[in-house]
Formats: C-alpha cells, sequence, structure tokens
C-alpha cells in the first residue's frame, strides 16, 4: 500500500528577478561568448537564464549593429535594438545641441529640438524605401533626453523663475562661506571657459562672406575653447588654459608646448581637460598667495557643468574648497560671464584688427582677405596672451558684484572698458576698408564679442558623428596629450646672426636718427630684452672651445723651472714628501 503524502508543504526556490540588460551588458555578454564560454556559464555570471543568452546570441548582428550607430551615452541606458535610422539621427541630434549650447552652458527651446530632430531624420533616411514616419513627438523627447542625460533642452522661459531663485540661494550660501571661514579677497577665485572663434572678423565683411563660399570651408574648424580664472580682488590672473582639436597643428611644430602665454592642450572633444586643477591652477595660486605673505586657502567658484568633473574636485585638493553654481545661472552670477569674458574678446578683436592694419600698411598688396588667411595658431596664441593681459584690475573687480557685493570698489568699470575696445575696433575696422568694414557697427562688433555657436551643417553632424569629434567619445583625451614633437635647439650661428643683425640696426639708427637720445633709447631697451640670447651665446662658445691637452694635467713644477747651476753640485728640485702617517701599513716583504 502507497504511504500517504504528507501535507507539509515544501518550500519554493527563491523566484529569480528579472534582469534589463542594456546593449553594453550584452555586448559583453557577446564578447564572452566569442571567447569560448558556454551560454549556461555566462548566464549564470550575468544572473539570467539560458534561453535570454541565446537570444542575445541570435540577435549578435542586430545589437552590435545598433551599439555602432548610437553613441555611448545612448547604449548604456537603452536595452532593446532600435531601428538605424533612429539611432543616427538622435546621435547626430546630441552632438547639434551640444554645438549650440556653447559648452553645456546654454538653453535651447525644446520646439526648436523636435523641429531639428525631424530635420536631421529626413537627411539620414534620404534615398531609402519604406522609411517609417517619425513625428518628434513630446514623448521621444522625454526618452531621448532621458537616453542621453540632456538637461539643456526646454520650453521657453519655463525655467527663469526657477534659475533666478536658486541664483539667489547661491548668493546667501557663498556669502555665509566666505564669512564662516574667513575668505578674503585674493583666495576667493572664479573660472569658466569660453569658445573662441579666433578668425571671427564679422558676418558682414567680405572676408567672412567670402571665406563661407570657399569649398570645404566648416566654420568649428577656426575654433578653440578657453578657460579663463581670476581672483575676486582682480590683481591675479591664472595663465589661461587653450584646448585645439588637433593634436599637432603644423603652426607649432618644433615648439616648446611648456613656453606659451597659455596652456596647451588639446581634445577632439575641444572640451576642458581635468589636469588644469592639479597642473595649472594648484602652483600658480599658491606661488601668488605666498607672494602676498597669505595662507594658501583656496575658494574656487565653477559653473555645474559635467565637463569641469565635479564630483572629482570636490575633495581634490585639502586647501582648495570647490563651489559649484546651480544649472543655468551663469548668465546672471557667473563672474567671468559680467563682462570679463566679454573686455577679453574685445581686447582679442582689436590686436586682430590692429594687426591686420600693420600688415596692409607695410604692403600695400596685401590685401585683408590674404591676412585672415595667413592667420596661424602662433598668431593666436600671442593676441590671446595681449588680450589677457590687456584686462584691468578694476575691470576684473568690477564684474563681481553679482555675486559679491561688497569686495567691489567701481561697479562701472567693466562697462567703461568694453566700451572703449569697441570704439576702437570700430575706427581701425574703417581704417583697413572694403565691404563690412567701412560700414562698420557697434552691433556688429557686439556680435564678434557675443557668446555664440555656429550651427553645423547635417553634412558637418556626419562628419563629427564619423570622427567621434564632440560628446559622445568615451576615450581618454587627456591619456593622450601633445606628442612632444622634435624641437631643434639654437645654435651659436643662428643666435651670432641675429646679434650681427641687431649691431648692423643701431649703427644705422645712430648715424640716420637726428634724435640720438631716441636711438640710444632703443638700442638700451633692446640690448635688455636680448639679454638671455646673450647670456645663452656666451654660454654656448663657453662649451664649444677646445681644450688644450695640456689642461687635463695637474702641472709638476710649480714658479718658474729651476735653472742649470755652474757648479758640479746636482740640482734636485724641493718635493713635498708624503705623510708616512697616512700610508697604509705595508705588508710583508715578497
Amino acid at each position: 500500500m502507497t504511504p500517504k503524502r504528507s501535507g507539509e508543504v515544501l518550500p519554493r526556490a527563491p523566484k529569480r528577478k528579472k534582469v534589463v540588460m542594456c546593449l553594453m551588458e550584452k555586448i559583453r555578454v557577446l564578447d564572452k561568448l566569442r571567447s569560448g564560454v558556454s551560454c549556461s556559464a555566462v548566464g549564470c555570471e550575468f544572473n539570467v537564464n539560458e534561453s535570454t543568452i541565446r537570444y542575445i546570441k541570435k540577435k549578435e548582428k542586430e545589437i552590435r549593429r545598433s551599439v555602432r550607430e548610437a553613441a555611448p551615452e545612448s547604449a548604456k541606458v537603452t536595452s532593446i535594438v532600435r531601428e538605424e535610422a533612429m539611432e543616427k539621427m538622435e546621435k547626430r541630434l546630441n552632438l547639434w545641441i551640444h554645438e549650440m549650447t556653447t559648452d553645456k552652458k546654454g538653453v535651447v527651446d525644446s520646439i526648436v529640438v523636435r523641429l531639428k530632430a525631424k530635420e536631421i531624420y529626413g537627411h539620414v533616411t534620404q534615398g531609402q524605401k519604406n522609411v517609417k514616419p517619425f513625428s518628434a513627438s513630446a514623448g521621444w523627447l522625454a526618452r531621448f533626453k532621458k537616453r542621453y542625460g540632456v538637461n539643456n533642452v526646454k520650453l521657453a522661459g519655463e525655467a527663469s523663475c526657477a534659475d533666478q531663485e536658486a541664483a539667489e540661494e547661491f548668493k546667501k550660501y557663498l556669502l555665509s562661506v566666505i564669512q564662516e571661514k574667513g575668505y578674503v579677497e585674493e583666495q576667493v577665485f572664479s573660472a569658466d571657459e569660453t569658445g573662441l572663434f579666433y578668425k571671427d572678423v564679422g558676418k558682414r565683411t567680405y572676408v567672412t562672406q567670402m571665406a563661407c563660399k570657399a569649398p570645404g570651408f566648416k566654420s568649428f574648424q577656426d575654433y578653440a575653447t578657453l578657460l579663463l580664472c581670476t581672483n575676486a580682488k582682480g590683481d591675479f590672473k591664472c595663465k589661461p588654459l587653450m584646448v585645439y582639436r588637433a593634436q599637432n597643428p603644423p603652426a607649432l611644430t618644433g615648439k616648446s608646448v611648456n613656453h606659451m602665454p597659455v596652456h596647451w592642450r588639446w581634445s577632439k572633444k575641444a572640451w576642458m581637460t581635468s589636469d588644469w586643477f592639479h597642473n595649472c591652477f594648484i602652483p600658480e595660486v599658491e606661488c601668488y598667495l605666498q607672494g602676498r605673505n597669505l595662507s594658501f586657502k583656496v575658494l574656487l567658484i565653477l559653473a555645474n557643468a559635467p565637463v569641469h568633473c565635479c564630483e572629482e574636485l570636490k575633495n581634490a585638493h585639502p586647501n582648495v574648497e570647490v563651489l559649484f553654481m546651480p544649472p543655468n545661472t551663469t548668465s546672471q552670477i557667473q563672474p567671468l560671464h559680467q563682462g570679463i569674458i566679454k573686455a577679453f574678446k574685445a581686447h582679442y578683436t582689436r590686436e586682430l584688427y590692429s594687426k591686420a592694419f600693420e600688415a596692409l600698411e607695410s604692403n600695400t598688396e596685401t590685401t585683408m582677405l590674404d591676412y585672415w588667411k595667413s592667420v596661424t595658431l602662433r598668431n593666436v596664441i600671442d593676441y590671446v596672451g595681449t588680450a589677457w593681459d590687456s584686462i584691468k584690475q578694476a575691470t576684473i573687480n568690477s564684474c563681481w558684484k553679482n555675486v559679491w557685493p561688497d569686495c567691489v570698489q567701481d561697479f562701472e568699470g567693466v562697462t567703461e572698458s568694453i566700451k572703449d575696445s569697441v570704439k576702437n575696433i570700430m575706427h581701425i575696422a574703417r581704417q583697413i576698408s572694403g565691404e563690412g568694414f567701412d560700414d562698420m557697427k557697434e552691433e556688429d562688433v557686439e556680435e564678434i564679442l557675443a557668446e555664440k555657436a555656429v550651427e553645423p551643417t547635417n553634412e558637418d553632424l556626419d562628419e563629427m558623428a564619423k570622427q567621434g569629434i564632440g560628446v559622445g567619445n568615451d576615450k581618454d583625451d587627456h591619456e593622450s596629450q601633445l606628442t612632444a614633437s622634435r624641437i631643434d635647439p639654437l645654435t651659436v650661428t643662428k643666435i651670432s646672426e641675429w646679434n650681427s643683425a641687431l649691431l648692423r640696426i643701431f649703427n644705422d639708427m645712430e648715424e640716420c636718427d637726428p634724435m640720438l637720445d631716441r636711438s640710444l633709447k632703443f638700442k638700451r631697451l633692446t640690448s635688455m630684452a636680448f639679454a638671455p640670447y646673450s647670456k645663452m651665446l656666451k654660454d654656448l662658445r663657453q662649451k664649444a672651445k677646445q681644450r688644450r691637452l695640456t689642461q687635463f694635467f695637474k702641472p709638476v713644477w710649480e714658479g718658474k723651472l729651476p735653472t742649470p747651476s755652474t757648479s758640479l753640485e746636482r740640482q734636485t728640485p724641493e718635493v713635498e714628501l708624503p705623510n708616512v702617517d697616512m700610508l697604509p701599513s705595508s705588508s710583508p716583504a715578497e
């Protein structure tokens, strides 16, 4: 007789929790399978059923295609394989948003983004059959923002009130930190980046119009990113950090990147590199405060942008406290955006126009277009250094009025400085002459100085997506900074040529200039400026001298050699006998 079953219910194994894998995780699964690991072993490692692993293996082609077309940001949060056209469109739309918001500090209207999405979708599906309709709905936009982590797409005006409240709260918090920690004006710094279209001479000028019509012209190629940093006192400006998109520009071949008016870096994305804080900011500020006999404690104010590596900088140095402003408050309370960046660009544009006028004056056959084409990165770096040095202390100090009013001495300093620069630019432009220069107006100069982004075309976006320029490039560009190109050292011959040329100029000026004091003053000042090269020439000549063979031997005779004696007695020189007490003990006789 079969025994009765017990009424006791056996405990069931716990139900496996559903795991949703993103595309990047599925790529890892496929790589494991390719290496020879079984489906069951991979399933155990990723805590999913073996059937799930087999389904992923079945869809390998579609998964790899989707990840290849999508940006890494999307692949990390998307779990399903999406259409190729949608992946291409969203990747290019993300690049477009980045370019139009000037390094993620601006905001674009959501309606404009949806219209742009439809335009790009039509571009990537051009010539294809059976294309699915795409309406760029509000629901799609919300999912797109989540996939790519886009926070700067909003309805026009929807954040103005909230941003104003956040700015006021930050100002109160900043003042409380300054009072509590006892920071003084010399110890409070602010830094922010700006884009520089370093060949921008005005869109109405004939130079810009002719350049835009040239085949292969791309406005974003004449672009660099600058990081500017000052303190609230206004008496200290860090050397600018300049980030360019190319690794080895021809204009800098053979030049030492450590001896420039800027900290030079390169990045395919033309974003700020994270080493600025440790390798540029900290050494410069520490040296400055030491010279002021102030303790090395610093408060650094930055915009709350991903480019600044917020988490990394919060506790990067024990003596530096970093505060991040709320999102979308840069235009209201960031000191550099209250006029410092605009004043810098005004000085830069004036320098660019001044050098152009000098070139045209020295050679009447040279045109403004010829000069514009001849401007290289070496010239740009020179102009950037001159423009940054030209900003006065009062200009910088007055730009802190919106965030720290108590430290400001002159509230109108920056306004007057910019107005003067604008007038100078207009005056030089009219001297240059030509279409767009003769009738240059104040509005034209303001357009040059404004923070702007040139909208890339669909063809530009295709190239950027193909080459990995812009956002979505996970490669660490910091590890591949500008490789040291071959630097030829200065030679005796070259410096001697310069020295001889200067001597000829000095003599000619003294002979021809009727005002002797003027020519002598020029000679004195130029000789002082040439002093480092004179010292280098002297050292090189000293090293180049061939030493005589006798210099390697110590002479035996001191003074005059002994003269032969007339007596038969042999002359022996007096020699110093060694101290026998200092000799080592003798060994037994052999």
